[in-house]
């Protein structure tokens, strides 16, 4: 009996880790679009998804000063300056850049889009030292994979070409918009510097009471969705509910996922860097409907069970060990009664 339960705890304990070992690996893979198949359903801009941009010669880092400046409509407000110029500007190259303005011009709306159950295709345009983003709403009841590839395009021709997909809840993309603009402000030279601090120069310049806490710093989706320098990308996300955010702050809010093709060299090593040509990603999403969907406090269940048994295991072998010397022996009983027949 004790040995049936032994082997149903460790049944327990390794079946979520085997289970790993023979499920598909998403990630920087060479995979082709194909990999997201399915029947396509057409698409309703900002309504299905919506598209977004950051370009260079479009800066909104002086933009954080006047937040109370966004119309309803997410414009800008009539009482907002005019933006400075920057040094980035100057090398602005209209065949290089692609994007519309009101790619750029608008700020993502507060009202989300609808959620995402069906299949859908795109391709966008990503100028040179720039960012193409689309707003997704992805439901938790599916199983969702994005794939993106990309190439190049100079003139009419077709090249290789490489980028960094990331995938981003609302509010990390809101960090990395800001990195962005402060990146290609005509500060640009102080925060490159600041941001591309590799591990050793930041404990080397930063002060101790200030180690901990990086202003420039943004993250992608846990941590985990951040393909760098590549050309094709496969990544697939179960969500165990709405993606919630919430702060000490600010009210929980409602966090949508942005697909983020970057063109630009960032504050992370290892990234693309400019390439002085334009970016083509053709994006694929595909939705399946999940099965069975456990809820988020099965985990913890599970792992209670397992590390009380760890904790039980000890107690009931040692009472089982202190009483196998009281039980009387029938054998031994038998050998000391004297025979009758004698």
């Amino acid at each position: 009996m004790v040995q049936r339960k032994a082997v149903l705890l460790l049944s327990i304990f390794l079946v979520p880790l085997l289970s790993g070992a023979f499920a598909p690996s998403y990630g920087n893979v060479s995979a082709a679009i194909d990999d997201c198949k399915g029947d396509l359903s057409p698409i309703v801009w900002n309504e299905t998804i919506s598209r977004h941009a950051e370009v260079p010669h479009n800066n909104m880092w002086w933009d954080s000063f006047f937040e109370d400046d966004w119309d309803d409509d997410g414009r800008r407000g009539k009482n907002s300056p005019p933006p400075e110029s920057d040094s980035s500007s100057e090398s602005y190259d209209p065949l290089l850049s692609p994007e519309e303005s009101w790619m750029y011009q608008n700020y993502h709306s507060a009202t989300p889009v609808e959620t995402l159950t069906t299949n859908i295709a795109t391709t966008m345009l990503v100028g040179n030292d720039s960012v193409g983003t689309l707003r997704v709403n992805l439901s938790s009841a599916h199983r969702t994979t994005i794939c993106v590839e990309i190439q190049g395009l100079v003139g009419n021709s077709t090249v290789p070409a490489k980028a960094d997909i990331y995938l981003m809840t609302t509010s990390q993309y809101e960090n990395y918009e800001w990195s962005y603009d402060r990146m290609h402000s005509e500060d640009f030279e102080f925060w490159f510097e600041r941001e591309s601090l590799s591990d050793d120069e930041f404990v080397t310049e930063v002060s101790p009471e200030w180690a901990a806490f990086d202003v420039t710093g943004w993250k992608t989706y846990r941590d985990a969705h951040a393909y760098e320098n590549t050309d094709s990308v496969v990544m697939s996300v179960s969500l165990d509910g709405p993606e919630v955010h919430s702060s000490l702050f600010s009210q929980p809010t409602y966090q949508e996922f942005f697909i983020v093709v970057d063109a630009w060299d960032n504050s992370r090593r290892g990234d693309a860097g400019v390439q002085n040509k334009i970016v083509v990603a053709d994006v694929a999403i595909s939705t399946v409907e999940r099965s069975i969907v456990l809820p988020n406090w099965t985990v913890s269940i599970v792992f209670f069970v397992f590390f009380a048994s760890i904790m039980m295991a000890p107690l009931i072998i040692n009472k089982r060990y202190m009483r196998a010397g009281l039980e009387p022996s029938i054998e031994q009983e038998k050998q000391l009664m004297p025979s009758l027949n004698q």
